[in-house]
């Protein structure tokens, strides 16, 4: 953790972020063995709406409470959790990350700092996450699928193996991405969105929104 030795003595887990995403993380916190007293959430104070969401305290960012914390950045949209990381970093807070117990993973399976897992996903074999990469809860990503830094895979999508994203896709809900081979992975280009339902067949342009099955883009 860095220095901040007056915060440090008292440092919590900040969970930046107020809404489900946030609420989800502390979840998983406490799944993995963290007491509540010791969570805390944190947004910029122009979006703080409560004290206190599920019994725990809500701080501001700006209020230097949480200087040389712990956190995680619980937002769902990738672009503004990649804001939030470098707002957080200013202020000397290290990235961490949460697995939740009920994760299947193999030993061969690298995270990256800051990677929120949920409960009930699958990471099967030889699988590389990014820093700051979501997966969420019922998704499953297979062998040999490489996740850019600050991407989100949904609720029950499927990745299947030899599938290469870029930084920040969006992967929506239920959708599933075909498995690429070995010489030829299936790449999905930065900042990319795999509409909820959508059944990815082929490669996916940077910037691009795919919808449908085949997903066609929209």
């Amino acid at each position: 953790m860095a220095a901040h030795s007056s915060h440090a003595r008292s440092a919590k887990l900040a969970i930046f972020g107020a809404g489900g995403h946030a609420r989800e993380a502390a979840f998983i916190a406490e799944r993995m063995g963290m007491a509540r007293r010791d969570l805390a959430f944190v947004v910029e104070a122009a979006h703080r709406r409560e004290e206190t969401l599920n019994g725990i305290a809500v701080h501001t960012l700006e209020s230097g409470e949480c200087d040389g914390w712990p956190f995680v950045a619980a937002v769902g949209d990738p672009a503004l959790r990649e804001r939030v990381v470098a707002l957080c970093e200013v202020r000397g807070m290290t990235a961490v990350t949460l697995c939740d117990p009920s994760v299947q993973r193999h030993d061969s399976v690298r995270i990256g700092d800051g990677g929120i897992i949920a409960p009930g996903a699958v990471l099967t074999v030889d699988i590389t996450l990014g820093d700051h990469v979501h997966v969420n809860i019922g998704a499953s990503i297979s062998h040999d699928a490489v996740l850019g830094s600050f991407s989100i895979v949904s609720p029950g999508a499927r990745i299947a193996g030899h599938v290469t994203l870029g930084r920040r896709v969006f992967v929506g809900v239920g959708a599933t991405i075909i498995n690429g081979t070995p010489g030829a992975p299936l790449v999905v280009g930065d900042d990319a969105v795999i509409a909820a339902g959508a059944c990815v067949v082929g490669p996916v342009a940077k910037g691009i929104r795919v919808m449908g099955v085949p997903a066609k883009a929209g």
